[in-house]
């Protein structure tokens, strides 16, 4: 038992996703050391220098955001409604 009265916990090892996260991490890192230049983008009429992994991450971490926004849209809408008691409908 720790010192405020609780059993201890046995440390939780890390899931699948956790390593998922760290390896992906880890690649990211290793393509931003290797692509440092920078590039020169157009875009609707501005114009301005940015390094090349971050013309890649960008893009790709908006759409691990969309893509997670419109998992959590579709669970909701998927999400079986609460049957009143007393109701016959199956």
């Amino acid at each position: 038992m720790s010192e405020l009265g609780r059993p201890k916990e046995k440390a939780k090892r890390p899931g699948w996703r956790t390593w998922v996260i760290i390896v992906l991490l880890v690649l990211l890192l290793i393509f931003a050391v290797q692509n440092l230049q920078t590039v020169q983008v157009d875009y609707f009429g501005w114009s301005f220098d940015m390094w090349v992994w971050l013309l890649v991450v960008i893009p790709f971490v908006l759409g691990v955001l969309m893509g997670g926004l419109v998992r959590r849209g579709v669970r909701k809408l998927r999400k079986p409604e609460p049957q009143e008691e007393g109701s016959d409908h199956k």
